[in-house]
């Protein structure tokens, strides 16, 4: 088939502008992938900012939590020494007061053994008295 000029001429206008469509199409597709990337980019850039910022937390409320366990167990030191120096001072203050009983039960034993043999003393002196007074009495009525 043979062209004629004029359908010659228009072809090769659609070609060209087919050409240019396609040019306009790739160019507008670059710039539409160089947005993409860079929003990418960004996305990425937002993503690795926010990592290191929930890291950065992370280890500052660890360090935190690290702070409050030395702190928890110096404190449970100095309470366990204070309830220790406390139960210390109480078994002395019993045993003292162990002691003191026990030397007041002495003390106790010792004067009851004391009124006791005095007791058995006076009651001796007075069965002795007796036997004394019932000779008497006995001399008087004989004679």
């Amino acid at each position: 088939m043979v062209m004629s000029g004029d359908e010659l001429y228009q072809t090769r206008l659609e070609i060209r502008f087919l050409k240019e469509t396609i040019t306009a199409l790739r160019e507008e597709l670059e710039k539409e992938n160089i947005g993409r990337a860079g929003e990418i980019q960004k996305a990425l850039a937002g993503a690795h900012d926010e990592i290191k910022q929930l890291k950065d937390t992370v280890n500052s409320l660890r360090l935190a939590m690290e702070k409050m366990a030395i702190d928890h167990d110096r404190e449970r030191q100095r309470l366990l020494a204070g309830h220790h120096d406390e139960v210390v001072q109480l078994r002395q203050m019993v045993n003292a007061m162990r002691q003191e009983l026990e030397k007041e039960k002495i003390s106790h034993e010792d004067e009851m053994t004391m009124i006791r043999r005095t007791d058995n003393d006076e009651k001796q002196q007075l069965r002795e008295a007796i036997v004394v007074l019932r000779s008497r009495l006995e001399e008087n009525e004989k004679g």
